[in-house]
């Protein structure tokens, strides 16, 4: 994997994570410092529910180098969560002919490298079958129902050793990320075909994908409420509007193409922003302006992407931000 290439895979917003995480501590006084580390990946779409997260944290704090904080670890989690879309997207551009072929590729490709990025946050004696475990957790699909932190490490505890000759330690970590990750790579491969092949029979039967319309019905009623109340947009109000809205409209196992959805996005958004907005509020906002800037923030994100064909999950995934950022923009313009 080319090393710019690697460099934007691992890229978040951490500056915005910190002052999001400093948010939910001031307002958890009642949590422990585990249970607010939890609820703030639970609020960053980390799956599965606040209890098992937590049990997660607690276990991997007591294998970090002292020079790392258990925050890390919840960033490093997110981090992953960001990485495995940009491996997705490879997945979904290439043409394998088996899915072993795709494991080996991706693992080669993305996946080593990421295995000596992490290692580095991690104390040397942290065993193989606990980094196996590792990669099912940070990598796993967000839709997963559990993810039981002692039921994953005894799946791995006999199967992933930790081999040493005299007192040198073996490198075993192919042999770690394939135990770790083949399933889901699989999982994913096969994912990625259904929806290509579901493109083609959409294309074959002339499905008009305008036939389906994005569902703002929340957006519209958190923009009432502001203009009748004038209280302040919560965070996770404002993530769930903007998930239903694209979930809505993307499936999980559906190709889509920007081109195919962006008019039709930016039409259905203004209009539930627009129709949300009070008359007093309508003056002063007209639904055209409000489709030009929603427009304008789509062109400069579909400008700066170089895949514009992805699943409908991985779109889900790369919009939200973009809308919760125009949003917040929005609502932050209407108060002044």
């Amino acid at each position: 994997m080319e090393k710019n290439l690697f460099n934007n895979a691992l890229k978040v917003d951490k500056e915005r994570l910190l002052r999001y995480y400093e948010r939910i501590e001031s307002q958890s006084s009642s949590l422990n410092p585990i249970e607010i580390i939890a609820e703030f990946l639970v609020n960053q779409s980390i799956r599965p529910s606040t209890l098992e997260v937590a049990e997660i944290i607690n276990y991997y704090k007591n294998n970090i180098i002292r020079e790392k904080k258990v925050l890390d670890i919840a960033l490093e989690w997110i981090r992953a969560y960001h990485f495995r879309s940009e491996y997705k997207k490879h997945l979904i551009k290439e043409q394998y002919t088996d899915y072993n072929t795709a494991i080996d590729d991706c693992i080669s490709l993305f996946f080593l490298d990421y295995d000596n990025y992490i290692r580095k946050i991690f104390k040397k004696d942290m065993k193989e079958f606990e980094y196996s475990a590792l990669y099912e957790i940070l990598f796993s699909p967000f839709d997963r129902e559990s993810l039981n932190i002692n039921e994953i490490l005894e799946n791995y505890r006999t199967k992933v050793p930790t081999i040493f000759d005299d007192d040198e330690r073996i490198s075993t970590n192919l042999f770690t990320l394939r135990s770790g990750l083949s399933e889901i790579i699989q999982n994913d491969y096969n994912e990625v075909n259904k929806a290509k092949n579901s493109k083609i029979l959409r294309q074959k039967t002339s499905i008009d994908p305008k036939q389906v319309v994005f569902n703002g019905t929340m957006i519209e009623r958190l923009i009432k409420l502001y203009c009748f109340n004038k209280n302040e947009i919560q965070k996770r109000e404002l993530k769930m509007s903007i998930k239903q809205l694209l979930s809505s409209y993307f499936q999980f196992s559906i190709i889509y193409r920007f081109e195919e959805f962006e008019e039709l996005l930016v039409k259905n958004l203004a209009d539930y922003i627009y129709s949300g907005l009070t008359e007093e509020f309508k003056k002063v906002n007209p639904k055209e302006p409000i489709e030009s800037q929603i427009s304008i923030i789509l062109s400069r994100y579909k400008n700066s992407i170089k895949i514009r064909e992805l699943d409908g999950s991985a779109w889900i995934n790369e919009l939200k931000d973009v809308l919760e950022k125009f949003l917040s923009e929005f609502f932050k313009n209407l108060s002044n």
